[in-house]
């Protein structure tokens, strides 16, 4: 077979795209990356964030104790274990409730398929992701953790501290459902699309007196 011979002034070309292709990402792109945590981006109004259990308004716990949750996880990060409901003080509305709820935050790839599982709304997720860990042990959330909001229990036993990004209350109407922007074909349609966030005066407003020092 015979080669096809190059010239050396198409290896000039080739290399002066490729570094046009860098100068323009350089000088034309705004910057990808920020100072964190002294400069925070707001997260995207879809994000998958911490996960928080949800109550009825009389106090009453959503989960049903189902499993269906840590049946649809692909990565096994749910544990539930389901009981039933006491009758002189039930815990839920249905026959059963979770007796114990337990989300890994190693295992979990926060797909969301437990939000679309619950057959109650029990679940849903938060857009809060600013949390570690010093142990494996302090990154699996309990019941009465995934209970509360973020950032309670982050300030606890993470030693989180400072103000959790959280999106607008526009972004945020209620939890499940939101309005997604420019999804039409025109660019300008607004649709409504199951979400996963929880409105910003039911995450933050039990901690903004919270003294973080």
């Amino acid at each position: 077979m015979s080669q096809v011979q190059q010239s050396p002034f198409d290896g000039i070309v080739a290399m002066a795209k490729g570094m046009w292709i860098t100068l323009k990402h350089m000088l034309v792109r705004p910057a990808d990356t920020v100072e964190f945590p002294f400069e925070r981006r707001v997260p995207p109004p879809r994000m998958h964030g911490r996960h928080i259990l949800n109550r009825y308004p009389n106090g009453m716990e959503k989960c049903i104790g189902c499993e269906l949750c840590a049946g649809a996880c692909p990565a096994d990060a749910i544990l539930v274990w389901g009981a039933e409901n006491p009758k002189d003080n039930p815990i839920s509305p249905g026959e059963r409730y979770a007796a114990v709820y337990e989300i890994n935050m190693l295992r979990c790839i926060f797909c969301g398929l437990c939000v679309e599982a619950c057959p109650t709304d029990a679940i849903t997720m938060t857009s809060f992701f600013e949390f570690t860990g010093k142990s494996r042990s302090s990154l699996i959330y309990s019941k009465d953790e995934l209970l509360e909001p973020p950032p309670g229990p982050e300030w606890r036993k993470l030693d989180y501290i400072g103000d959790p990004i959280i999106l607008s209350a526009e972004e945020m109407e209620q939890p499940g459902v939101g309005s997604l922007h420019g999804a039409g074909e025109s660019g300008d349609e607004v649709v409504d699309v199951p979400v996963v966030w929880l409105p910003t005066e039911t995450w933050r407003a039990p901690y903004e007196t919270k003294d973080t020092q």
